[in-house]
């Protein structure tokens, strides 16, 4: 597997969604849900016993048919069917939510490299202006205090650009283990980035496609109705019949068969104890239910309102402040170049806009990270969110 040409969001999250070891863990739970209901689709099996004679006692065969088992199937049957539903919808959420920690992830390796790369630019210029302090403070242009002060502040700012390369270095394991992919030492991996969403969507469309899209959303609705099919087949079980068949072998006369069945009275024990506990967990699911769909708004709102700030952060600084400050810098080229600036301004003014670089590096990382988590809030990507929610609509029935 090779990045020499680096990592975008598509490969990141394709690469996630195939070699985490913990989604392949969230995976089994699917198994294990086809399991139960393999189980509850089969019928008990019957009871087969046999007596052998020792002395005048006849020798009995008994069969034993546990018929309360053929008319509790399809209730069991639909319980285990919602529940392997549910156990679906729970892992495709976890999904998401790995989705959205390796886009994270993502951002923050981009992140720490265009600040490395702006810290690395800050450091040269600091160095720089500390070498033109020294010679000036040599030739009594400026004073000692101000030659040290500057030559201070370039050892900082080297720091500073040792501290971003330790970062990036930090970011990449990071995404490294959560990918679970080598990172080759030659060709370290590094983040690539497409045209995002600019434009901030309309909250109440949001909040739709999250009721519609969002697997915890469907999980809590299928959870109740896993909890009713369980609650019909715990009443289902008030009586268990069985059929009987009696095979006894009397050596004078031959063998002899009997029929019949065996009943449980339900006179102590109705089931109470089921039936209570299934109805719980109908309440519960319900109650399940409301607090997923509060959540869900709630996370959509947060998510939405945070996209739409960094936004128009981004917007306004790009707009207004980058070119301000290129023109400043332009202005203290030319003064330089006609000797009314010293090279110190020009110095200054290119260490300002460094900053502003990174002040706009961190505006569009945090408008990513917002987009990230205003996705997985509605449980689909923004450019596909109107056709996820009408194809959520037309499984599930409604106009």
């Amino acid at each position: 597997m090779s990045f020499e040409d680096g990592i975008d969001e598509a490969e990141v999250v394709s690469i996630a969604l195939w070699r985490n070891p913990a989604l392949r863990a969230e995976l089994t739970r699917i198994d294990a849900a086809f399991a139960t209901l393999d189980e509850a689709r089969r019928p008990a099996n019957p009871q087969l016993n046999i007596l052998g004679p020792i002395g005048p006692i006849t020798a009995v065969a008994m069969l034993l048919v546990p018929l309360e088992s053929l008319w509790q199937m399809p209730r069991r049957t639909e319980a285990a069917a919602r529940e392997a539903d549910v156990a679906g919808e729970a892992v495709l959420m976890r999904a998401l939510d790995l989705v959205r920690d390796a886009r994270l992830l993502h951002v923050e390796l981009g992140l720490a490299a265009d600040r490395a790369l702006v810290r690395a630019e800050l450091a040269a210029v600091a160095v720089e202006v500390a070498r033109i302090a020294s010679v000036r403070a040599n030739l009594g242009d400026i004073s000692p205090l101000d030659e040290r002060v500057l030559s201070a502040d370039a050892r900082i700012s080297t720091d500073a650009s040792d501290l971003a390369e330790t970062e990036v270095s930090m970011a990449r394991a990071r995404l490294v283990a959560t990918l679970a992919i080598d990172d080759a030492p030659g060709s370290p991996l590094r983040a690539t980035f497409s045209s995002g969403v600019t434009t901030t969507p309309d909250l109440r469309s949001l909040i739709a496609v999250a009721r519609a899209a969002r697997p915890d959303a469907r999980s809590a609705e299928l959870a109740i109705s896993a909890a009713a099919a369980r609650a019909g087949w715990e009443r289902s079980r008030i009586v268990n019949l069985s059929a009987l068949v009696e095979a006894q072998w009397n050596q004078p006369e031959g063998p002899g068969l009997r029929l019949g069945g065996r009943a449980d009275l339900p006179i102590f024990n109705q089931n109470q104890g089921g039936i209570g506990r299934a109805d719980a967990e109908v309440e519960r699911a319900t109650a399940q239910h409301d607090l997923v769909a509060r959540t869900a708004i709630m996370e959509v709102s947060l998510a939405h309102a945070r996209f739409a700030q960094a936004t128009r952060s981004r917007q306004r600084f790009e707009t207004e402040v980058l070119p301000a400050l290129d023109a400043a810098l332009e202005m203290a080229r030319h003064g330089f170049e006609t000797g009314d600036e010293t090279y110190l301004v020009v110095l200054d003014v290119l260490r300002r806009a460094g900053e502003a670089r990174l002040r706009r590096a961190e505006l569009v990382a945090e408008q990513r990270r917002a987009l990230c988590e205003l996705e997985r809030a509605i449980g689909a990507r923004l450019e596909s969110a109107a056709d996820v929610a009408t194809r959520s609509r037309e499984e599930r029935g409604t106009p």
